[in-house]
């Protein structure tokens, strides 16, 4: 990756940012908020249990191994706790992810299914990062409880224009000085494994 241009790379500036801070401790709170087990009654039968902590919607779903998804379910109204009878027999030996989400938060377990039942998983919980430009600064969190490698870059026009690696960092907070840059269109994508998000930056 290319490194920034001594003019931009004045311009770029980490900083201490007391509102980052602030909303890594919301996320902080939020990660709680939200799980997800499924437990089994019978060789045939098992119970799916959501738990939100502050009576929230969710979304509930089990996909193969293929990524299909065999059994989706929405609540719409809000609840502390949920249970729901989950049919066993209809499924295939194989592996499958339960997967309970909630605003920004997903929460999941891979469970395998044989002829004895199911054999759960532990609990995987993701959050989506925060951004926010405000003042000429911006600002990145995020919760890597996947223990993923982390890389963050910052783009004009699909041309790089800065990249940091932050390894497998659990609480990143990330604050960069854009105030020296021209006006126009930025773009911010934090990579996490697999998965990517992004954020656009718009400089007046």
């Amino acid at each position: 990756m290319n490194n920034l241009k001594p003019k931009v790379m004045k311009a770029i500036l980490k900083v201490t940012l007391v509102f980052a801070l602030a909303a890594f401790a919301n996320t902080l709170f939020g990660a709680g908020n939200l799980k997800v087990n499924i437990l089994p009654a019978s060789a045939k039968k098992a119970v799916i249990a959501v738990s939100t902590c502050c009576n929230s919607n969710f979304s509930i779903s089990v996909a193969n191994e293929e990524g299909r998804i065999i059994y989706s379910k929405e609540n719409l109204e809000p609840i502390e706790d949920y249970l729901t009878e989950f049919d066993l027999s209809a499924l295939e030996d194989g592996k499958y992810t339960l997967k309970a989400a909630n605003h920004d938060i997903t929460t999941e377990r891979i469970f395998r299914k044989t002829d004895e039942g199911i054999k759960v998983g532990k609990e995987k919980t993701n959050i989506k990062p925060f951004f926010g430009f405000r003042d000429g600064i911006l600002r990145c969190t995020y919760l890597n409880f996947s223990k993923e490698n982390l890389t963050l870059y910052f783009l004009k026009k699909n041309q790089l224009l800065y990249s940091k690696e932050l390894g497998k960092t659990f609480n990143v907070t990330e604050g960069m000085n854009l105030s020296a840059l021209v006006k126009g269109n930025y773009e911010v994508i934090l990579s996490a494994g697999e998965k990517e998000y992004s954020f656009r930056v718009d400089k007046e």
